[in-house]
């Protein structure tokens, strides 16, 4: 089923009868996740286009505002170095409107959450359980701000700044990051410095490095998250 037959789908139940009926059922789970992908990503457009808040409301469910971290399928990034799981309103119904969002980071030993930026959020990020090396870079000419979080204390990230978290332990630690924008977006700098630009920007960026390095580096580029600094690994036998 094509999009735009979803949309009117979704949008008009006079047509529904005459545009939703299908004189076939595929036996492909793909093809029905797909379907079942581009509904709630319609339902959500829907929601988000609500004139008002009352409005917005009445087409949620008491379980819109329910999020489950632990069996999560969307939101979801996942390194060598553990994985982040992001409740958003991409994928939260109950957070449209709301202006708020949260990301739970599961990194595992000496796991980094690796250096990115929220162009639309400010972060305040909470330690769960674990030590964690965190850091901040907002702008040129300002110094860069280093800060052990441990267990129970929360660290501040300015909406825009550079920074990351590193699980200084040999065993699993888990953070909690709460946003003051449902869509506080994420770049993650290496991965769109040298994946995302030109060749010859990034080149011309290193004092004229060529292309063919540039295109080595990128194969190289680790997923986030990933295995950290090399004395963490030595310390712990990685």
């Amino acid at each position: 089923m094509q999009l735009f037959q979803l949309l009117i789908c979704f949008t008009s139940a006079v047509l529904v009868p005459v545009l939703c009926q299908t004189t076939e059922v595929s036996s492909s789970t793909s093809s029905l996740s797909t379907t079942n992908d581009l509904l709630g990503l319609l339902r959500l457009e829907d929601v988000k286009n609500s004139i008002n808040q009352q409005s917005r409301i009445s087409k949620l469910n008491a379980t819109d505002f329910i999020f489950d971290f632990a069996n999560a399928s969307t939101g979801i990034s996942q390194g060598t170095g553990g994985r982040t799981i992001q409740a958003s309103a991409f994928n939260f119904p109950g957070a449209i409107g709301n202006g708020i969002a949260m990301t739970v980071g599961y990194l595992n030993a000496c796991g980094i959450n690796l250096p990115h930026t929220h162009p639309r959020a400010t972060e305040i990020n909470f330690s769960v359980d674990g030590d964690f090396d965190v850091g901040f870079l907002q702008e040129n000419g300002v110094s860069f701000v280093s800060n052990k979080v441990k267990r129970g204390t929360a660290a501040i990230f300015p909406q825009g700044a550079i920074h990351f978290e590193q699980n200084l332990n040999c065993v699993p630690a888990t953070f909690v990051a709460a946003f003051n924008s449902e869509d506080p977006g994420v770049l993650t700098i290496a991965n769109q410095f040298f994946g995302g630009l030109p060749a010859t920007v990034v080149g011309a960026s290193l004092g004229g490095l060529n292309i063919s390095t540039i295109q080595d580096i990128r194969m190289a580029v680790a997923k986030n998250p990933s295995v950290g600094i090399a004395e963490c690994r030595k310390r712990c036998g990685l």
